[in-house]
């Protein structure tokens, strides 16, 4: 489970499997969580899959992150988000099926993702990855829903907690680059001094 080039691999059979049983299951939502899975993927790519980083440096904000999203999800829940994503995509959206990947299968997700690099397990860097991705970029679609509605600006499900989890998951990208430089340099043998 920790070999790193076949990380790749599970990480690719997992955004075909979640696509394709998403979709199955809960129609369009699941092509929009999968959309947050490529990203992620782009973003471990870049960054922890080339430079792993101590997971103890991020566990904190990494489960403050997560915390702010239920909260936000609950927002959504409450505000009746599948109505404005319906009129949006003109795809149906279920309650039912926002409630099966928001409220139940991201946070299982993602919790998940914790666990699998507290283990040191390279594929949890990218569940890691996929969630910052979608906090830092995904949740920003919220302030484009509006425009996307009647291009006007006003209030849609989940507008007002979304920033949380946006700023709370820059924060915790923030020392990922940082976590990397440190990586590096201990792993880089010291130049000898030329006399």
């Amino acid at each position: 489970m920790n070999n790193k080039r076949l990380s790749i691999v599970y990480a690719l059979l997992f955004i075909i499997g979640v696509l394709s049983l998403g979709f199955r299951m809960v129609g369009f939502p699941a092509v929009l969580f999968s959309i947050a899975f490529v990203g992620g993927f782009a973003l471990w790519m870049a960054t922890t899959y080339r430079t792993p980083i101590d997971p103890h440096k991020i566990i904190i904000p990494y489960l403050l992150t997560v915390i702010l999203f239920i909260a936000h999800v609950y927002e959504e829940y409450l505000t009746h988000i599948e109505q404005a994503l319906t009129q949006i995509s003109g795809f149906h959206i279920s309650e039912g099926g926002f409630l099966t990947i928001a409220a139940f299968l991201a946070p299982v997700i993602w919790l998940i993702g914790v666990l699998m690099i507290l283990k040191r397990w390279h594929i949890g860097y990218f569940f890691v990855s996929t969630f910052l991705f979608g906090m830092m970029i995904g949740e920003l679609s919220h302030f484009a829903f509006p425009f996307m509605e009647d291009g006007t600006f006003h209030y849609v499900s989940g507008m007002y907690t979304a920033i949380l989890p946006v700023i709370s998951g820059w924060y915790t990208f923030y020392i990922t680059p940082r976590e990397i430089r440190k990586s590096k340099q201990e792993h880089t043998p010291a130049r000898s001094k030329m006399t």
